[in-house]
């Protein structure tokens, strides 16, 4: 657990973090959209792909219909940035009752997502390549999600590219009109610096509450799956910040 400082000395190669302004404009995070696919991948991202394509719905029972649930027991979970689908499909076997959309515009991940979701079999995922704001605001309808899942975002270390980050109020205001009340919102990130800055915008935001107190900052969630991203950042010495919060009730 970290407190905050906004004035933390930065590492090497970053810049001194700084406070978020919470009237900052909602921006598209850029970043790579292609990746290398050979033939087998580019096969299924032709082929799969369309028939596990996210379509847009005007409400929440409707979205659900994709899936073929009742709006009234099924769960929906959803994953910004998926990577290579490890957590993903994992969460999706281990919970086939509930309903995983993964939203990625990495194609290369995507087709590795499809892999996983062929050798397992496993039909609770559907899948958008859009980014994440055109998702939220054409695809997905208001109060619609039970859980949102934004595990290693880009962090953007240098400071004229802090404008660039996922998590900013803009965002959260758009991203919490697609949340049920109640609904749980987890993020986590290996850079303290934008663990800090999460924890600035969650502080601010009046639309979500933190479930463990006073601080956004918590322990390793109990269903959470280890992915070789973090692996990686632990072993090159990094520490993982767990963040979490709640959506009000209205």
């Amino acid at each position: 657990m970290i407190p905050f400082d906004p004035a933390l000395q930065a590492g090497p190669g970053e810049e001194t973090a700084v406070t978020p302004h919470v009237n900052q404009p909602a921006l598209i995070p850029r970043g790579r959209k292609q990746g290398k696919t050979g033939p087998q991948a580019k096969e299924r991202l032709t082929q799969l792909l369309p028939t596990i394509t996210l379509s847009k719905a005007i409400d929440r029972a409707e979205l659900l219909t994709q899936w073929g649930t009742p709006s009234h027991t099924a769960r929906l979970v959803l994953e910004i940035g998926f990577g290579n689908g490890h957590a993903l499909a994992t969460l999706a076997a281990r919970h086939p009752q509930d309903c995983f959309i993964g939203v990625e515009v990495f194609l290369g991940g995507v087709a590795g997502l499809l892999l996983r979701i062929q050798q397992g079999g496993l039909t609770n995922i559907r899948v958008a390549t859009q980014s994440i704001h055109t998702v939220l605001l054409e695809q997905i309808p208001p109060a619609s999600l039970d859980q949102v899942m934004i595990h290693f975002p880009d962090p953007w270390p240098k400071r004229c590219h802090h404008k660039r980050r996922l998590i900013q109020a803009p965002f959260l205001d758009l991203l919490a009109s697609r949340m049920r009340p109640s609904a749980s919102l987890s993020l986590a990130t290996d850079w303290p610096h934008y663990a800090e800055w999460m924890a600035a915008v969650l502080a601010k935001h009046v639309d979500f509450d933190h479930p463990a107190g006073s601080t956004p900052f918590v322990s390793q969630p109990v269903d959470w799956v280890e992915t070789r991203f973090q692996r990686k950042a632990q072993e090159a010495g990094r520490t993982i910040h767990y963040l979490a919060a709640v959506r009000k009730l209205p």
